[in-house]
């Protein structure tokens, strides 16, 4: 049963994660998992000094461990599913003893937390790192997602001549969207090594690391539900080996209630039937206790401190500052974004274009997996609004399409040392045609019409610079000035307190009907009326193509 209700909560995150798309209907939470964990709630509360309403969810999962007890990590948790799922296929025939090192190496999942709850308080967002639910969604991202796609393409490319020959016209041309994201590697490598470790011991990553698995195992052994075992039992031990947690002791009629999963492995195994889980409010011996000393907590509690306060500062927030970094439509302000966002990654999958892609140093320490816009990869979608409606903590506020529109991002300035038309003369209209919103215009310059941008109509969402045909870096850039980010409040108010329209207008365009060029007469600079018969066409300037 417990491995039906694993797959079946696997198989509802995978299906989530499918829908995260800009069709995805205001009633369905995509980022439900990530809502009810209470590790990135209470981080991202922490962090911001704020109360967050998405991220109230996680105490129902606590309060159901208060109730039930620690079920989370048996039945829901999808990463602790994929655990033992993969420890099926790649270590059931490998034979594995207990760990010398047992009782340090449980501590270590309570150090992590202290650290990172402490590091919260600080102001500095560190759950992200191990989070399992984090992890997870960062996982399916970057490497399932683009992996999963790749191969679909790859079968539609193979299957197209059949598809011809059967005049299925649809088939014969559908192509999905390649996604491709920076840092799948690193994904890979820390995924693959939370599997490795199963190498060892099953469900080393639940036993000894999951900062989550600590959480809800300070209140798991007032759960309702706890292992007893009558006298029946001969002391066999398969349930001491067949425990994934290693939560029965020596004495197989104890147990460590705040390991406990309520996997109810032990019962299948048992040979007399000796173990039940009956409803119990004691709180059971010895071993109920967190095993966690003195020493180690306040280790913890002066590293998460240390920590928060050395990434607020040199060397570490060299790097902030240095980079023009582009934060997505409806980013709340940088601070509080920084506190708020838990890198999740789920904006990114989201994101229509993919012009979303994660930091590594381009924001210091603190702006670790953050989400950023890389605009000479993909522009941003004005008809998406996607990434704000699957952000769990609203480190991205969920915008409709008219105040996303507003939502200035920042403003494109143009290179003249690079662009092809002030620098060559060339012939090239792509930024000036492809900009929705007519921010880009020719005026009269020194006798030649030149591209300039007018940054009261630009709200840089980044379609010239990944369209211009400047081979590497593009001749016009999006940067971060002039950007509009609110933590609450219209975006549509402050747009026009700022004097800033974004709306097209065709009316400077219409030079480029003319073949003239972009030589212009000196009457028509200074502005005045050139009768027809006048109009005499001119010679290209040298380098026109």
């Amino acid at each position: 049963m417990r491995t039906l209700i694993q797959a079946l909560s696997l198989l509802f995150f995978s299906t989530l994660f499918i829908f995260a798309t800009y069709k995805l209907p205001n009633w369905l939470p995509a980022d439900i998992y990530l809502r009810l964990d209470p590790l990135l709630g209470l981080n991202a509360i922490f962090a911001a000094r704020e109360i967050i309403g998405r991220a109230l969810w996680g105490f129902v999962t606590i309060g159901a461990t208060l109730f039930v007890g620690r079920f989370f990590c048996a039945y829901v948790c999808p990463m602790g599913a994929s655990i033992d799922f993969l420890d099926l296929i790649f270590f059931r025939k490998k034979k594995r003893q207990s760990l010398k090192a047992e009782s340090s190496l449980r501590k270590v999942k309570y150090f992590l937390l202290v650290l990172f709850i402490t590091a919260a308080l600080t102001g500095l967002s560190l759950a992200f790192l191990m989070d399992p639910m984090s992890l997870l969604t960062r996982f399916y991202t970057f490497f399932i997602y683009p992996l999963a796609i790749t191969l679909i393409n790859l079968i539609l490319d193979l299957l197209r001549p059949l598809f011809r020959a059967l005049g299925w016209v649809t088939l014969s041309y559908l192509h999905y969207f390649q996604s491709v994201y920076y840092m799948t590697a690193i994904t890979l490598l820390i995924f693959g090594g939370i599997i490795f470790l199963n190498r060892f011991v099953p469900r080393f990553w639940c036993r000894y690391l999951c900062p989550l698995g600590a959480l809800l195992s300070l209140v798991s052994p007032l759960g309702l539900f706890k292992r007893r075992v009558n006298n029946d039992c001969n002391d066999c031990l398969k349930c001491q080996k067949a425990c994934p947690m290693g939560a029965i002791a020596e004495d197989p009629r104890e147990t460590r209630l705040a390991e406990c999963i309520q996997c109810r492995t032990c019962a299948e195994v048992c040979p007399q039937n000796a173990i039940t889980f009956p409803p119990s409010i004691s709180l059971g011996g010895e071993y109920s206790k967190v095993d966690f000393s003195r020493r180690g907590f306040l280790t913890s509690l002066a590293g998460g401190l240390g920590v928060g306060f050395l990434a607020m500062q040199t060397p570490f927030t060299l790097k902030q500052g240095k980079h023009q970094l582009i934060r997505p439509p409806g980013a709340i302000p940088e601070t509080e974004f920084l506190r708020t966002c838990i890198r999740c990654g789920e904006c990114m999958k989201a994101c229509l274009t993919n012009t979303l892609q994660p930091c590594l140093w381009e924001s210091g320490f603190s702006g670790l997996w953050t989400p950023k816009m890389d605009t000479r990869l993909a522009p941003c979608d004005q008809n998406c609004n996607i990434c704000g409606k699957v952000c769990p903590t609203q480190a991205i506020r969920f915008l409709s399409l008219e105040e996303k529109t507003h939502a200035k991002v920042g403003t494109a300035v143009l290179r003249k040392e690079m662009c092809l038309v002030w620098a060559e003369n060339k012939l090239c209209l792509i930024c000036d045609e492809i900009c929705p919103y007519n921010a880009i215009v020719f005026r009269p310059v020194e006798g030649y019409r030149r591209p300039v941008v007018i940054p009261s109509k630009c709200n840089g969402c980044g379609f010239c610079e990944q369209r211009c045909p400047v081979l590497g870096e593009s001749a016009i850039v999006v940067v971060p000035n002039g950007e509009i980010r609110l933590k609450e409040g219209s975006y549509v108010k402050e747009a026009k307190k700022l004097q800033l329209e974004f709306k097209p207008d065709p009316g400077d365009d219409k030079f480029i009907l003319e073949e003239s060029g972009f030589k212009i007469d000196e009457k028509e600079e200074r502005g005045e009326n050139i009768p027809p018969e006048e109009k005499t066409q001119s010679q290209k300037p040298k380098g026109f193509l």
